[in-house]
């Protein structure tokens, strides 16, 4: 059974000689599985990355199985009594690390690593959590309030946070474009590790050639198929 399974994704942005229009033919996940999203600035990686995240509405779509579930209907309705469900399923299947990491400044970093497990009412596993901590350089700053840590130490803090509550899929929005190459190679390499012990399915957005290389990544990059159009293929890294 797939993570994720997407057919014929589209979104438009904009209206009339405005619109940009960025499409996803085909994407399978298998749980543990990673995956790059690549291309320019501008090309609406960040934007793909929120359809598969189910926050923004596609305006065309064939196909839409999150863990065997097929939700293609909830996914394209417009009606808002299922902006409920839609939350469900992001709390309950994905977990995000977005560019600027959205920890919470007035909780300390365990506060904000459990915060989507208690949301939810899951315990934490306390051995994997020290295990993850210990990996990333966290252990001595777990009492630490958010707002005292460097911009890399939060970044850490933001993807822990993102996997704890042992999602089925996480994305990552450029989860390292503020650290410089030793932590980014870090991050990366943990991110990746960790993610494929849990079996979660990955999709990062990342600038990082050199990454997702040296990790041997598929990836999805963007590919001008007409006036402001652009397309998310696959290709082998």
């Amino acid at each position: 059974m797939s993570a994720l399974a997407v057919q014929n994704l589209e979104i438009v942005r904009g209206q009339a000689n405005q619109a940009f229009k960025v499409s996803l033919p085909n994407l399978v996940l298998s749980p543990g599985e990673a995956i790059a999203v690549t291309g320019s600035s501008g090309c609406g990686k960040s934007t793909l990355i929120e359809a598969l995240g189910l926050i923004l509405e596609p305006s065309r779509l064939d196909r839409f199985e999150l863990v065997g579930q097929d939700i293609s209907r909830v996914v394209n309705s417009q009606q808002k009594k299922h902006d409920l469900t839609l939350s469900r399923l992001r709390c309950q299947y994905y977990g995000f690390v977005p560019q600027a990491n959205g920890l919470l400044p007035y909780l300390k970093v365990q506060q904000n690593i459990e915060l989507q497990a208690q949301i939810q009412g899951r315990s934490m596993d306390r051995s994997w959590l020290a295990h993850a901590t210990a990996k990333l350089g966290l252990e001595t700053l777990t009492n630490r309030y958010a707002r005292e840590l460097s911009i890399g130490q939060r970044q850490r803090v933001s993807f822990l946070r993102a996997i704890a509550h042992r999602p089925h899929i996480l994305l990552a929005d450029e989860p390292t474009a503020a650290l410089d190459p030793d932590h980014a190679t870090t991050l990366f390499e943990v991110m990746l590790e960790l993610a494929r012990d849990l079996q979660i399915a990955t999709v990062v957005v990342t600038h990082e050639w050199g990454l997702v290389q040296s990790f041997g990544l598929s990836r999805l990059t963007a590919k001008s198929v007409g006036p402001s159009h652009m397309a998310f293929e696959p290709c082998q890294a």
